[in-house]
């Protein structure tokens, strides 16, 4: 037991430590200024998959239209939407709206998920264009393509990661909190590292590369249930670097804890099956290091919140100078890094509702953040863990 105990005390004293270094980096960049003057020589090709999105239809064109000098925009319906309602409103919509920047096509598939969609329509365009993936209720800024079009080259992705600013309270307000923390910790902070045995992952919106790239690695995966991490993984080991925005990109968060959930359940998927992209791609050593660095992360996904909370059991039994530093140590790395990253966005004026610090329910969510990955583990077991049941994010 006294063993455990100091297993997860030094645990957390390095995943602090590197969390920490990890934000300071980051921050940095994010607070940086950047020489954004270029002549717009060519534009960026946005691409928007789209099902049952006839809601989100007008808000979105009438953003992008008002882009039409750096973007052009293509938004991908599909034949699983069976009443092509989304395609109809988006054909309506671009001619009300007189929006000569955006069309829209179809993808013919009727199975499928959103990557058939977007490989459906990057398949169509031209070898040198720059491609640009994004939701339909994204909202980029001008910036951001300036941004791109002055640093993209054939051997780098661009990824723009987001930040979550919606009136929550209690669990759920610590569960943004978390994932803006995630953001700019473990997303950007990542991306900010030039490791090259470090694993990092897609985002499946805020993405920009030249078409060149899938030539040389391929599409995105239509056979596994988390295609960004997949993606990921080819990027890494054909050596192409993923080097993030410095401008933020603002989304909705998850609007109940059983949305939240089920997000987790879906975004899991990723490191879970690591070692399936390692088999169907080429097996060298370092491969295999990038493998085991994936794969780790669902390991904490699943794991690490058990090893915290048993950990302070565990002291509190034994000692209680190791219960109050082992209890410590896991309120900093719950309630802390989150307080430091929302705390960063803030003064950068990304988020403007206050921060309240709530050690009792950021406790409490670091249970319920686990929940997912028992749910897939589940599905795992039982055979129901496929694209087929594949959760898509309710609106």
């Amino acid at each position: 037991m006294l063993y455990f105990i100091w297993f997860c005390i030094i645990l957390l004293v390095f995943t602090n430590i590197k969390s920490l270094i990890r934000l300071k980096k980051s921050y940095i960049f994010l607070n940086k200024k950047h020489n954004l003057s270029i002549n717009i020589a060519k534009k960026i090709i946005v691409i928007i998959p789209a099902m049952n999105e006839v809601n989100n239809v007008k808000k979105s064109i009438n953003y992008f239209k008002n882009l039409n000098d750096i973007c052009d925009v293509i938004y991908v319906t599909t034949s699983k939407e069976k009443t092509m309602a989304t395609y109809n409103k988006l054909n309506s919509e671009i001619k009300i709206q007189k929006a000569n920047n955006i069309r829209v096509i179809n993808c013919p598939n009727t199975t499928g998920t959103m990557a058939n969609q977007i490989n459906y329509a990057i398949k169509r365009l031209k070898d040198d264009d720059i491609v640009a993936i994004y939701n339909i209720d994204s909202q980029p800024e001008r910036k951001t393509f300036k941004y791109v079009l002055k640093n993209t080259n054939d051997d780098i992705v661009l990824q723009q990661v987001s930040f979550f600013d919606d009136k929550l309270k209690g669990i759920m307000k610590s569960a943004e909190n978390w994932q803006n923390r995630w953001s700019v910790v473990y997303e950007m902070g990542k991306y900010l590292n030039d490791i090259k045995l470090e694993f990092k992952y897609c985002i499946g919106h805020g993405l920009f590369l030249k078409k060149t790239i899938f030539n040389k690695i391929g599409y995105f995966s239509e056979n596994e249930i988390n295609e960004d991490n997949e993606f990921g993984y080819r990027l890494n080991i054909n050596n192409i670097s993923i080097k993030p925005i410095p401008f933020m990109e603002q989304a909705d968060f998850a609007k109940s804890k059983k949305i939240y959930i089920k997000q987790q359940s879906t975004w899991v998927n990723g490191p879970l099956y690591a070692f399936n992209y390692f088999k169907n791609n080429t097996r060298t050593i370092k491969n295999f290091v990038l493998t085991v660095l994936n794969f780790k992360a669902f390991l904490s996904w699943w794991l690490f919140p058990l090893i915290c909370y048993l950990g302070i059991i565990f002291s509190a039994i034994v000692d209680i100078r190791l219960f109050v530093l082992t209890l410590f140590l896991v309120i900093f790395y719950v309630t802390g890094i989150n307080y430091f990253s929302n705390r960063l966005l803030i003064k950068l004026n990304y988020i403007k509702n206050n921060y309240h610090i709530n050690i009792i329910s950021d406790l409490l969510f670091f249970s319920l953040h686990t929940f997912g990955s028992y749910i897939t583990i589940y599905k795992l077991i039982t055979g129901k863990n496929n694209i087929k049941n594949k959760y898509n994010t309710e609106k």
